[in-house]
């Protein structure tokens, strides 16, 4: 079953009494700095992942800290509600896009599609909002294999291999959300 045929890019809300769905990890959860480090380095030789994606300005940074430089991070220059400074990568194409807390928008979507076409370069997509649910079209979009990374708060960091099993997950949770006409 093709779930993308099923979930269309679009303007998506997250209502309040849907979000306790969206609190269990997706993946494995890394709570320890050493395991981090190690898993870090797996992903960084594992030759046959397909693209590496972080979302979230921590994790973003802890890859980076590593020489690992993801194809796309999403970031919003937050953490836990206070302003980072941009992430310095060199070499990056960095494209701003607005996103506001509670939502998926169809442009941040679309532009997670777009930037996982792109082989020659990395993507910093910077969001102007909040980038927390783009986990969701990131690991919907990516290609089978691939690793989405992101902290889940106060617990560590989350590590998905994206199969089918997680896309179906990741589309059941989409379906509790409210999807918006752009008319």
């Amino acid at each position: 079953m093709n779930l993308l045929n099923q979930v269309k890019p679009g303007y998506y809300f997250l209502p309040q009494n849907q979000r306790k769905y969206f609190k269990t990890p997706l993946g494995k959860v890394i709570t320890n700095k050493q395991d981090i480090i190690e898993i870090a380095n797996k992903i960084n030789q594992d030759n046959s992942i397909p693209k590496i994606i972080t979302v979230g300005d921590v994790t973003t940074q802890t890859f980076v800290e590593l020489s690992i430089i993801p194809d796309i991070a999403i970031i919003d220059e937050y953490v836990q509600r206070k302003r980072v400074p941009l992430l310095q990568i060199p070499d990056v194409i960095i494209v701003e896009i607005s996103n506001p807390a509670g939502y998926i928008t169809s442009e941040a979507w679309t532009e997670i599609i777009k930037s996982l076409k792109i082989e020659e370069n990395k993507i910093i997509i910077k969001i102007i909002g909040e980038e927390d649910l783009l986990v969701l079209p990131s690991i919907l979009e990516a290609p089978l294999d691939s690793k989405v990374l992101y902290g889940q708060p106060n617990e560590g960091l989350v590590v998905v291999s994206v199969t089918e099993e997680v896309k179906q997950s990741v589309y059941e949770l989409i379906r509790k959300m409210v999807k918006i006409n752009e008319d």
